[in-house]
């Protein structure tokens, strides 16, 4: 009884040893496939860091221009030649915003129908004009540049193709030409970039010369503001 109770015994011991054995086979090829120390794995691996690419597309923009929505100007007559500037805040500044990144420079231009009313007008030569200046119609300087809140932009530069202030802008019943009032040479002038300003140093100046025999009425013109690419 008690030699039978031995040998089943035994097989018991025996069959648990080779349970053992074929749970330590089982386990074995995934320690053989564990990666070497320092070895380069793919992303998504059990790997503890792994290297990728980014990559940034950019997309050029347009070269815009922002302008007032009016001009105006207001004087009693006096009996003697006038200087008048336009005096509404928002109309002392314009902006260029450059998101084409060709980096071509781009010039600001102005033309103007003659002032009339009714039957009247306004000389077509010598009686617009534009400057950095609200004190001076003879003002040779640039209006200020700031970068638009923001932008981080390239300041305009003025080499190239200068503009000489005050911009004489002749008028014209019909067609009348075009003259440049603003300019940026290439590699300057990109993002976006506010012109004059009622609280800058040198505004925008829209000035009318206005001759002492004028007579009195509500003069009118249409006035187009353009960008167009330049160097």
């Amino acid at each position: 009884m008690d030699h039978s109770m031995r040998r089943g015994s035994g097989r018991l011991s025996l069959l648990m040893t080779v349970g053992v054995l074929l749970i330590g086979g089982i386990g074995a090829p995934a320690l053989l496939a564990a990666p070497a120390r320092g070895a380069v794995v793919p992303c998504g691996s059990a790997s503890p860091s792994c290297s990728m690419t980014g990559t940034l597309s950019l997309t050029a923009g347009p070269l815009t221009l922002t302008t007032p929505s009016t001009l105006g100007w207001s004087h009693t007559v006096t009996g003697l030649d006038q200087q008048l500037v336009d005096f509404t805040p928002a109309d002392e500044t314009y902006s260029v915003d450059d998101a084409t990144g060709a980096a071509a420079g781009w010039h600001v231009t102005v033309s103007a129908t003659t002032f009339t009313t009714g039957t009247l007008s306004l000389p077509n030569t010598g009686t617009f004009s534009a400057n950095g200046s609200l004190s001076s119609i003879g003002a040779t300087g640039y209006p200020s540049t700031t970068c638009a809140t923001g932008s981080t932009c390239t300041m305009p530069t003025h080499t190239t193709a200068p503009t000489t202030y005050p911009v004489a802008i002749t008028t014209a019943a019909s067609s009348p030409a075009t003259s440049v009032i603003y300019d940026a040479d290439a590699n300057s002038g990109l993002g976006s970039v506010t012109i004059g300003g009622s609280s800058s140093d040198d505004p925008v100046g829209w000035w009318l010369a206005v001759p002492a025999n004028a007579k009195p009425g509500s003069y009118t013109s249409t006035i187009s503001l353009a960008v167009v690419t330049a160097p």
